[in-house]
């Protein structure tokens, strides 16, 4: 059986995260619903990982088995005709022994914050907008800290604590260009949450709400982190693979 591999995207604003949840609107539910309905089969869909509700993804992949052959560019055709507007396949292609969750070699995410008292409509979904003005400075130097091999228990959501914490963030890096700040993080895997309140710290760490020794204790796993960043604002911005 051929080994299908999908390249997408998808606005996560009115989904309830990847992974398919019974009566809720999911992205893996969504492409597998098409999937079925092109090759009328059971399809059994895997994904690179797991997003929130409300997390987006710029690149995403996903690899699956069907018994029917199809040519990759008929397929991606078939698929985008079927998937609503917030779902898109940017490319199909064949690769046996691929898998979207083992063969990936890492992934970068980007949060982006809004600075602004402004609001910009087209800019809004995809952002945190925080009004109160961050000191650039500060949240650099968590950066820095945050960067490196270490246990990040500190900052995942509970039920991941029974797994490998330990993950090499290779890099973390911060941008700003008018009000809008990106702050993209590359590693080869990520635990649920640990962008997202690695992100809320810094924010805090901004705002000067708390200082550098607090995010030192999170990475000691002295305290759990408290606080979470917006979903909208994460996007997965690349796949490497």
């Amino acid at each position: 059986m051929p080994n299908y591999v999908l390249l997408l995207s998808y606005v996560g604003t009115n989904f309830h995260g990847w992974q398919v949840q019974p009566n809720l609107r999911t992205v893996q539910g969504v492409i597998k619903e098409s999937l079925e309905k092109v090759f009328r089969e059971d399809i059994k869909l895997v994904g690179c990982c797991r997003t929130d509700a409300g997390v987006h993804a710029k690149e995403y992949v996903a690899n699956f088995y069907a018994k029917k052959e199809m040519e990759p560019y008929k397929l991606l055709k078939a698929l985008n005709s079927l998937l609503p507007e917030d779902v898109g396949i940017k490319r199909v292609w064949v690769q046996e022994g691929f898998n979207a969750r083992y063969s990936v070699r890492g992934k970068v995410y980007v949060y982006r914050v809004l600075n602004s008292f402004s609001r910009d409509a087209f800019i809004e979904p995809f952002a945190w907008r925080v009004p109160q003005k961050l000191d650039l400075s500060k949240m650099q130097k968590a950066c820095e800290l945050l960067a490196g091999r270490r246990d990040f228990s500190a900052f995942a959501k509970k039920e991941e604590e029974d797994k490998n914490t330990v993950i090499d963030l290779e890099e973390v890096r911060l941008s700003k260009v008018e009000d809008l700040i990106e702050i993209s993080f590359r590693a080869r895997s990520f635990l649920r949450y640990m962008v997202r309140r690695m992100v809320g710290c810094m924010v805090q760490i901004g705002l000067g709400r708390i200082n550098l020794s607090h995010l030192e204790e999170y990475l000691s796993n002295r305290k759990t982190c408290p606080y979470t960043a917006k979903a909208k604002g994460l996007t997965l911005e690349k796949v490497l693979l």
